[in-house]
């Protein structure tokens, strides 16, 4: 099995930077894919937008699924199990994780992900729902305050998403757009919860995205970056730290 943990990508080419050449050796088949919009709200969007935008995506890459689905909370609970079960490929979509949960959770489809045994994408919230905890610091008007949940702790990794910043070393006080993230608030975050990592998908002035991947396969942690993509390290016992350099878009 294995997954992906994303922050965001590059959205004028998406997986041609070495991700979807990982996907086709790890595809059992391109039977169908399943994408799982970040909430109810997000699902319109998801349609008319976000799907035909991936599907073109992985088209360019010579990925064509037979049969595409999309998870809404108007489907029975039986019709999205059936979908979960037989997919060849699961994207967890962004949005809000802690609605994509709520919907997942109404269609009775979160034990169904957990033991999905195939390829499984989450980017931004759906990373955040894979995760061991949903892990929310207080950092704009949509997210006041601090909130912690179960994930469906796919790997006993967390993820915490968008944190752009080209310092090769984590500032005690990060400014994303109207976003601000502290350090003191992370690390107290890491010394109850434990450890979690902090991706960062920040678009250049050149155009040029900032991506960065962790990948788990049959149980292996690998990390992905390309341009000035990072990943840190969010641990109560050190501190933070950068796990990731420029790699021409290999894993390492």
């Amino acid at each position: 099995m294995t997954r992906y943990y994303c922050s965001g990508f590059d959205i004028n080419d998406c997986f041609g930077h070495g991700l979807g050449q990982m996907f086709k050796s790890e595809l059992a088949n391109t039977n169908s894919i399943v994408f799982i919009p970040g909430g109810v709200s997000k699902v319109e969007k998801a349609k008319s937008k976000y799907v035909p935008l991936f599907l073109k995506h992985f088209k360019n890459v010579g990925i064509d699924f037979q049969d595409t689905h999309l998870i809404t909370s108007d489907l029975s609970s039986d019709t999205a199990k059936h979908m979960i079960k037989n997919a060849s490929f699961i994207m967890l979509m962004g949005g809000n994780p802690f609605s994509q949960k709520e919907m997942c959770a109404k269609l009775g489809i979160l034990d169904e992900l957990k033991n999905y045994n195939g390829t499984i994408l989450g980017f931004s919230a759906g990373a955040m729902l894979m995760s061991k905890y949903i892990i929310v610091t207080p950092c704009s008007n949509e997210y006041p305050d601090f909130r912690i949940e179960d994930g469906l702790n796919l790997d006993d990794i967390s993820i915490y998403p968008h944190n752009n910043t080209s310092s090769e070393v984590y500032p005690d006080e990060l400014i994303s757009g109207d976003e601000t993230y502290k350090k003191s608030d992370l690390l107290q975050v890491a010394k109850q919860y434990g450890k979690f990592y902090l991706l960062q998908d920040n678009v250049n002035a050149n155009g040029k995205t900032d991506v960065s991947v962790i990948k788990s396969h049959n149980g292996r942690i690998e990390f992905y970056t390309e341009n000035n993509g990072k990943i840190w390290l969010v641990d109560k016992n050190i501190d933070l730290v950068s796990l990731s350099k420029n790699t021409d878009a290999k894993l390492i």
